[in-house]
């Protein structure tokens, strides 16, 4: 592949997850090279750059945006600015691809759709839990009917007791704590599965002592399709069961160990055709989400997940936040 078939990425925020998930996965993925890389502090862009083989380092977001061999960005920045840095890279005419959530609040995250719209550029946002091995094989079990109608689903999504810290632990930067850290990728997880929208939340939420974000999150949900869900998403339990449960009029998908990264799992199947069981391994999805949205950009078809994921994904936190506060049902749409 010569590097007119390759995107151009510029890494933006060069901290855990850029280290150790996105410039690896961009050295991965064979329809990708890093182009540049930038961070405030000029010696520590330099250094990632060196580390990764990223051609330019800079510490302007600006320059970066300037550079003709940049075509995508990644935003792996504090959640509360990614919208302002979506809209200066599709001003720019960059393709985008944000980590989650998209925005903190349901009007940044529809400024950031429309700026990307009107530019006539790509929006992507990192939802890596789709493409966990095995996942789009449950998502055709379902659409085929195997389990028949979805009754219900139970999911959990926790990394064992892991607190956040740092940005994480600041609602001006962060937003919501865990819901915003690790329940998005459940939500998002389910919707794409059950291939349905959520009509109605309710939630619960614990904040640990000493935290100004939630650390636990509880969330009950129902989809347009009659399908209800429980979602457990906490980084306060020592022990931790990161399995997906999905249980239809005539049938059952278990998915054992699944829906964290870097695992080796299982899912099986009791369904219409039988009985099955097959060995998945969740590590390597980040290199998948990096080149599909690559592939997006090349092909020019719609990322998944897209930019509109990462909007019914901030809708959605907020109407859970709204359930905390009020201490009710809060509906969605539908």
């Amino acid at each position: 592949m010569s590097d007119v078939d390759k995107v151009g990425w510029g890494i933006v925020g060069l901290g855990g997850i850029a280290t150790n998930e996105i410039a690896p996965a961009v050295q991965a993925a064979t329809n990708s090279t890093l182009a540049g890389v930038v961070s405030r502090d000029a010696t520590r862009a330099k250094e990632f750059a060196e580390r990764f083989g990223a051609a330019s380092a800079y510490d302007d977001y600006q320059a970066l945006l300037d550079d003709p061999a940049v075509h995508a960005v990644y935003l792996a920045t504090p959640n509360a600015m990614h919208a302002d840095q979506v809209v200066a890279a599709a001003r720019a005419g960059k393709h985008v691809l944000s980590d989650k959530p998209l925005a903190t609040t349901i009007a940044d995250a529809e400024r950031a759709v429309a700026a990307c719209a009107d530019a006539g550029v790509h929006l992507g946002t990192t939802f890596q839990t789709r493409n966990h091995e095995g996942m789009d094989h449950i998502r055709q079990l379902l659409a085929d009917g195997e389990i028949g109608s979805v009754r219900l689903a139970q999911l959990e999504i926790s990394p064992g007791r892991f607190l956040p810290k740092g940005w994480r632990t600041d609602p001006e930067l962060a937003g919501a704590g865990v819901m915003h850290n690790l329940g998005v990728h459940g939500y998002d997880l389910l919707r794409y599965l059950l291939d349905a929208e959520i009509t109605e939340v309710t939630a619960l939420v614990d904040v640990e002592e000493g935290f100004e974000v939630d650390t636990a999150a509880l969330a009950l949900l129902r989809f347009d399709n009659g399908a209800l869900a429980y979602v457990n998403a906490n980084q306060t339990v020592p022990g931790y069961q990161p399995n997906l449960a999905i249980y239809g009029t005539e049938g059952t998908i278990l998915g054992h160990d699944v829906t964290r990264p870097n695992l080796r799992g299982r899912i099986a199947v009791v369904g219409r055709s039988g009985s099955s069981e097959r060995e998945v391994d969740t590590a390597g999805s980040f290199v998948t989400t990096i080149a599909n949205f690559a592939e997006a950009v090349l092909r020019g078809h719609e990322p998944s997940p897209s930019g509109v994921d990462g909007l019914r994904s901030v809708e959605l936190i907020d109407a859970l936040a709204r359930s905390v506060r009020e201490q009710r049902q809060v509906r969605l749409r539908g």
